[in-house]
């Protein structure tokens, strides 16, 4: 027994001498990070950012891939079957979560399947038009809908996103229906709204910000419980006549299943404190989303309770992939 015990005390030691190595030693090289959207996005943005950092701090490029597709479940599925070295990481969005409810054959699960290392920031997402249509607010959005069903259409990121969950929920709500037009990332989506190729728009205020300011675009309200400190005079829905409405779009990076706890502590550790900083907290405060920087654990906990409640919303409005 003595010996036996003895034998485990050694083996457990060797592990954490490993692990501690695998950190020191890390990265070994560049580092790919991947984004499931178009370049251009709040997604790419905020990545950029990190990297920026991280290559400051660990030596090492961090190269940003954007593998657009199924709502970011193509550059998951790339992540998912990396090397579990922490040489491969991923921003995911808040569809990571719901896409397990609307694609049966995703081929991966989003919690099992990944390591969380931390929730970067979230931002209430803003419906927006193109300054010539009629509508200027949520209560004449909704009046025409009505009068006119399936004839008012919007564009998100991509087909199942929570840019598209969002503007169902308040369409469920309020008894109307919208067409969607998805698009491949942010960045198209909102041209084409500019463009005046579609009316409307639902994306994170962060990437609609300067085209307001610029008036290319009308913010006709903030999914959020409550109006956000950047735009206080732009009103949520709630308070536009959908009571308890609330959605917001969330940021987290991930590793592949399988990184050492020792790497995913120190990225944990890198970004928290990246994103914490006065400075990055000032920047994203400025452009509407708050900035977090959680721990891997508290990252974990949130995507399963995330996971509960839009169990529940996606069972009474019923989206599938277009």
């Amino acid at each position: 027994m003595k010996l036996t015990c003895g034998l485990a005390v050694t083996l457990c030691a060797l592990l954490s001498g490993l692990g501690s190595a695998a950190a020191q030693a890390y990265p070994s090289g560049p580092i790919r990070w991947l984004v499931g959207f178009a370049a251009g996005g709040t997604a790419d943005m905020i990545s950029r950012d990190i990297g920026s950092e991280l290559e400051k701090v660990l030596g090492q490029p961090v190269i940003v891939e954007n593998r657009s597709g199924a709502n970011g479940a193509t550059a998951t599925q790339a992540l998912v079957g990396a090397k579990p070295d922490g040489q491969t990481l991923m921003m995911i969005l808040s569809g990571h979560i719901t896409n397990a409810f609307l694609y049966p054959n995703l081929g991966f699960d989003p919690l099992r399947d990944v390591v969380p290392i931390s929730l970067v920031a979230s931002s209430p997402l803003a419906i927006v038009a193109n300054p010539n249509v009629a509508f200027s607010d949520i209560k004449s959005l909704v009046e025409a809908a009505k009068a006119k069903p399936n004839t008012i259409s919007y564009a998100t990121p991509g087909v199942a996103s929570i840019q598209q969950l969002s503007l169902e929920l308040m369409a469920f709500m309020t008894g109307t229906k919208f067409v969607h037009v998805p698009y491949r990332g942010g960045a198209p989506a909102l041209n084409d709204v500019i463009g005046g190729h579609v009316p409307l728009a639902v994306l994170s205020v962060l990437q609609v910000m300067p085209q307001v300011e610029a008036k290319q675009l009308k913010p006709l309200a903030v999914t959020s419980k409550s109006r956000t400190d950047v735009w206080p005079d732009v009103p949520s829905i709630s308070e536009s006549g959908v009571p308890g409405y609330e959605a917001e779009l969330w940021f987290g990076v991930i590793a592949p299943p399988g990184t050492p706890d020792a790497i995913v502590d120190r990225l944990n550790k890198e970004i928290a404190r990246f994103i914490k900083s006065d400075a990055m907290q000032k920047r994203l405060a400025s452009q509407g989303a708050r900035a977090i920087g959680s721990s891997r654990e508290e990252f974990a906990a949130f995507m399963r309770a995330e996971q509960d409640k839009w169990a529940k919303v996606l069972k009474e409005i019923q989206i599938k992939p277009e």
